[in-house]
């Protein structure tokens, strides 16, 4: 929808993750395409187990909008609390580049903000695998 192209990363923690998705590139705004908040979708097979995990950022549960972020080292500690639906899957130097930004503040702002030129979708495994996520109760069921 192009809902990113042209937005910044407002974050970057080295070791950590770097969080954009926010079209006024301050880390407070944001919406879904829904229009508010959706729920968190886990999935077993959706996990924080390496370098360039694409999650959604949220302010506690059920409180996804825009805004997510790349992971620079497995976190599993984010497991089951962020969304992960996605990974990097090519760019690896882009990446490197991007956590070796000088940062300032407590907010750990980029000092010069990378800058989402686009955003390309590739493949979703799970839609492939026919897998459809319940936000209101229950696990993901395949579809028959």
């Amino acid at each position: 929808s192009g809902y990113y192209d042209g937005t910044t990363f407002h974050r970057n923690m080295k070791n950590f993750m770097i969080q954009g998705g926010d079209p006024a590139g301050t880390g407070k705004g944001g919406e879904s395409i829904w229009g508010g908040h959706f729920d968190d979708e886990f999935h077993h097979h959706n996990t924080h187990n390496q370098r360039g995990i694409i999650s959604m950022a949220n302010k506690g549960p059920n409180t996804n909008r825009s805004q997510f972020f790349i992971t620079y080292e497995r976190q599993p500690h984010l497991n089951n609390v962020y969304t992960a639906f996605g990974k990097v899957i090519g760019g690896w130097e882009v990446l490197d580049q991007m956590e070796r930004l000088p940062v300032q503040g407590k907010k750990n702002r980029p000092v010069n903000p990378p800058v989402i030129q686009r955003v390309t979708i590739h493949a979703n495994p799970l839609a492939d695998e026919g897998i459809v996520y319940q936000t209101k109760g229950g696990p993901p069921e395949k579809v028959q």
